[in-house]
């Protein structure tokens, strides 16, 4: 295996931009960037909104905003947002890791948000591209996320984009005293 370091060119999504592509829906024209820490209020507000899409109660807002900046310090855990204008429409996070079983970095996308509003325009699509492309560019061979078995239209989207869908149970033990 090659030397693999995943802090390799952080700055990989500087500079993108493009018209998201319509499907038979309006298009918006969004850039994608890596997110910095002036986005921290945007991004705990897409948090917040999918959170709530989905049910799940979100994390005291101490500890989402304390993650939240971790992760914008963190090498190999970031944020990409997608703007139209100066408004953050969306947002997908990134973090790269050493596979054993892919022997090389790979990248898992988490987080995959798009405000309501602006779903259906392309923001997904073209935070997706961006994230295989900053993937890529840090010399990554794989890129994987995870979707919530009841999350149809989440599941036909990844297919559109080309991902294959691989079957696997996901299992967890919560390690927080607090929790019981």
């Amino acid at each position: 295996m090659p030397d693999v370091d995943p802090t390799t060119d952080p700055g990989a999504a500087e500079g993108l931009e493009a018209t998201a592509p319509a499907d038979g829906h309006d298009s918006i024209t969004v850039g994608i960037r890596e997110a910095d820490a002036g986005d921290l209020d945007a991004l705990a507000a897409l948090l917040a909104e999918i959170m709530a899409h989905h049910g799940a109660p979100p994390p005291p807002d101490k500890a989402l905003r304390e993650t939240l900046h971790a992760i914008l310090a963190s090498p190999t855990h970031l944020f990409l947002v997608a703007e139209a204008g100066r408004t953050i429409v969306g947002a997908c996070s990134l973090i790269i890791s050493i596979s054993t079983w892919s022997a090389g970095l790979v990248c898992e996308v988490q987080d995959v948000i798009v405000r309501s509003r602006d779903r259906d325009s392309g923001v997904g699509r073209r935070l997706l591209e961006a994230a295989s492309a900053v993937a890529a560019q840090r010399g990554c061979i794989r890129l994987f996320l995870y979707a919530e078995p009841s999350n149809l239209g989440a599941h036909a989207f990844y297919r559109s984009l080309g991902l294959t869908e691989k079957t696997a149970l996901y299992f967890e033990r919560s390690l927080d005293p607090a929790a019981t």
